[in-house]
Formats: structure tokens, sequence, C-alpha cells
């Protein structure tokens, strides 16, 4: 999978896009952006920002524009983002059993994260809406604490459940990202 960073999320993070990277890793990261670029249900958007000055994520899946919420991530937390991404996913759709089997297929499927730098204007536009209009730019996370524990599971699930605009072929249209996230998961990854 390919989560494509903004300028300032691959500066705090110290994130390597492709063409940076000169280590062993080097053929497989080339290899994974090569295969997945292109493909939307491959490609997420990333943005950092901040909540109670902790750095936080922002991930947007392009394709349906399903939002995950990672808090307090911390650089070098990053080894294991897409460990923490499928955790959420899986938390998203517990209880629905085809859908779990297809997120794992999603995931065999593509098992490797890799960092590239973001060009995409209408996923930039759609993270920096939902951290406003959703997020309030972090201040709604207060909103989610309770007994000093910040419930970001619960944030993960409301989030998706906020129609967002998307166009397909030229037309607008609204979706539900976790629904239709969860059409498309299924609909390509279902029966492998």
């Amino acid at each position: 999978m390919i989560y494509y960073a903004t300028k300032e999320t691959l500066q705090r993070y110290k994130l390597k896009t492709p063409e940076q990277f000169e280590s062993e890793m080097a053929p497989f990261v080339r290899a994974v952006v090569s295969r997945e670029r292109g493909n939307r249900l491959f490609e997420w958007g990333c943005k950092l920002f901040y909540f109670d000055r902790r750095k936080c994520l922002q991930i947007m899946h392009f394709e349906t524009k399903l939002v995950i919420f990672l808090v307090d991530l911390k650089v070098k937390d990053l080894e294991c983002v897409g460990d923490a991404v499928a955790h959420y996913l899986l938390d998203l759709y517990a209880g629905d059993s085809s859908m779990e089997q297809a997120l794992k297929n999603y995931f065999a499927t593509a098992p490797l994260v890799c960092f590239d730098r973001i060009t995409d204007k209408s996923i930039i536009a759609s993270l920096n809406g939902v951290q406003s209009r959703w997020a309030w730019d972090g201040y709604r996370f207060y909103d989610y604490i309770k007994d000093g524990v910040l419930h970001t599971r619960q944030i993960n699930r409301d989030v998706n459940e906020m129609p967002q605009m998307r166009k397909t072929n030229g037309k607008e249209e609204w979706i539900v990202p976790n629904e239709l996230f969860a059409q498309t998961i299924k609909k390509h990854f279902g029966e492998l």
C-alpha cells in the first residue's frame, strides 16, 4: 500500500520517498510503488495534525474516503503504521465475518506500506475538510475523553459515518465512507 503524505508529514516523521531509498529495502519499495501506483484501492493519503501537542496522523483511503486517525504517533511508531491501520479496520468491521475475511485478503494482497509525496489535490482537500469540519482541528477529540482515556476506536467509528462528497466519472455524489469501503473491499477481495 502506498501512503501519500503531505510535505509537512514527510518532514516531521523523517520519511523517505521511494526515490530517496538507498538501503536493501529500495527494490521492495520501488516494486510496491510500481505495482500499486494508480490503483486507488491501495492508495491512502496521510496528513499530520496535532492534538493536545501530540503528533497524530489522519489517513484517508483514496477510493472510498474512509478515515483512520492515529493519535500520539511517534517517529519510531511509523514502522508499525500499517498494522495500526489494519487493527482499526478490523475493529471497525468486527462482527462482519465476510468483511473480516475480505480485509485479510486485502492485507495479504498488499502487505507492505511505503510512503510517497501526495499530489492528488482532491484528497488533500478531503483530508483538510475532515480535519476542519469533523475533527475541528483536533478539538473534537476532547469529547472522546472519558475517565482520562481517549477513545480512538469510537473516533474512528464516528468519523466514518459522516457523509462525504466524492466525484465519480465527473459527477458528485454523497457517500458514507464505512459503507462504501465495505462494499468496495468485499467486491474486490471477498473471495480470492
